[in-house]
């Protein structure tokens, strides 16, 4: 391993014209030492001396070519963005010139569902501990009746309870709505 360090040592300077000409996003000084050292490990198991090319040259054609690949690579990953964009005249042609009223209705609604659920929650704190649990077996879709048998109460009682929650819940709902 030393021995590889030492002679990488002496062909950093090709990392570093390679590093010069070209720029690779998202690529820092260790990242480029690291691809340097990857091309150079193949350089060096690859590397035959009767082709008549220096080993110093061999390296470089290495190492930019895997550099070129990557620029390919991130090439690639921006076209894909842009070949899934459509644009906006082409957008009202397919889904009509309200698209944008309907996404805002969309966020509307969902805004007004979470004021809902809010202030649903705050509305239990209202009840009593048998109303709120009725009324979340209600919710739940679970029967009154299997409530009433499930813990040894009368269906009138239970009823009465579902009722007081919901009159409670709806005189929450009429102030602050």
């Amino acid at each position: 391993m030393e021995v590889f360090e030492k002679l990488f040592f002496d062909y950093r300077p090709v990392v570093y014209k390679v590093m010069g000409q070209y720029y690779l996003r998202d690529f820092d000084y260790d990242d480029w030492l690291q691809e340097g050292r990857i091309s150079f490990f193949h350089s060096l198991s690859c590397y035959e001396e009767s082709r008549g090319v220096s080993f110093g040259t061999f390296f470089r054609n290495n190492f930019e070519n895997k550099i070129k690949s990557e620029l390919r690579k991130q090439g690639a990953y921006k076209r894909k963005a842009m070949v899934e964009a459509i644009s906006l005249e082409e957008k009202i042609a397919k889904e009509g010139p309200d698209f944008l009223v309907a996404h805002n209705q969309n966020v509307l609604l969902a805004e007004e569902q979470l004021l809902l659920e809010e202030e649903l929650l705050s509305a239990f704190c209202l009840l009593s501990r048998l109303e709120a649990d009725v009324l979340q077996a209600y919710l739940k879709g679970e029967q009154v009746e299997y409530y009433a048998y499930q813990h040894a109460m009368s269906q009138q009682k239970i009823y009465c309870a579902l009722e007081r929650a919901r009159r409670k819940i709806r005189k929450r709902m009429k102030m602050n709505w």
